[in-house]
């Protein structure tokens, strides 16, 4: 009898034991879960905070005839080809430099077309073609010395001489779209390109897109038979910094 009241006894302890651990591990599971989700709404909040860029729009003091240089270090110029590979594949091929020089010189006044109006003058912005990287040393070579030859025409030049813009109670932030003339291989085009620029801190963003054929300048799109072809129209993209010049 003795026997079988030490193994009852034995049985319990055990039992008891396992209904700890499995409450434990239970407890366990149920923290880990909640930890995960924390973080994974943490990583959401901060993947959200960076990629979301709040522009805050005020209204700024009129002036007149501002001269405002391109920083080239905080500035690019990129072109976006669209790669067809047999009709099976397909992607955009991007190509960028941030050698690029030039300026415009700038007013806000009042105006009779709207509260107030921007004045853009002798905008000139020289971008070499030359210095276009895309990752690819092979297709950058073959565009410096083939397609596009910018070894022989290496300068792309968008020049504005005078363009008014109406702008919203003296913003400090438009959207516009602006008409100039795209020189390539010395050819020129006019060309219109839809920006989005605002000033702060005496300095001026400005983002840009636009599309061009790459017929309009002479020469073909790059194909490579039976395998790849590359489709217009190209797509033009800018982000410069401008800043005010004090001389």
């Amino acid at each position: 009898m003795k026997q079988y009241s030490k193994l009852a006894i034995i049985i319990l302890l055990f039992a008891s034991c396992s209904q700890q651990d499995a409450t434990l591990t239970d407890f366990e599971s149920e923290n880990i879960e909640t930890s995960t989700t924390q973080i994974s709404k943490e990583d959401e909040t901060a993947i959200l905070s960076e990629t979301t860029t709040t522009i805050e729009i005020e209204q700024i003091d009129k002036f007149q005839d501002n001269l405002f240089v391109i920083n080239k270090e905080k500035s690019t110029a990129s072109y976006l080809a669209p790669k067809d590979f047999l009709n099976t594949n397909f992607e955009i091929v991007k190509g960028s430099t941030n050698q690029i020089n030039g300026g415009f010189e700038l007013s806000l006044n009042e105006c009779e077309q709207a509260d107030s109006c921007l004045y853009i003058k002798n905008l000139l912005i020289s971008v070499d073609l030359s210095t276009l990287k895309s990752g690819s040393s092979i297709r950058d070579g073959a565009i410096k010395n083939n397609w596009l030859e910018s070894k022989l025409f290496p300068s792309a030049i968008y020049k504005i001489d005078e363009i008014v813009l109406p702008n919203n109670n003296f913003d400090s932030k438009i959207d516009e779209t602006v008409v100039g003339i795209l020189t390539i291989r010395n050819i020129e085009v006019s060309i219109p390109f839809s920006i989005t620029a605002y000033m702060q801190d005496d300095q001026i963003y400005i983002s840009g897109i636009t599309e061009v054929d790459t017929t309009w300048f002479g020469f073909d799109a790059p194909t490579k038979f039976n395998a790849w072809e590359v489709l217009n129209p190209i797509g033009i993209e800018i982000d410069f910094v401008a800043e005010k010049s004090d001389s």
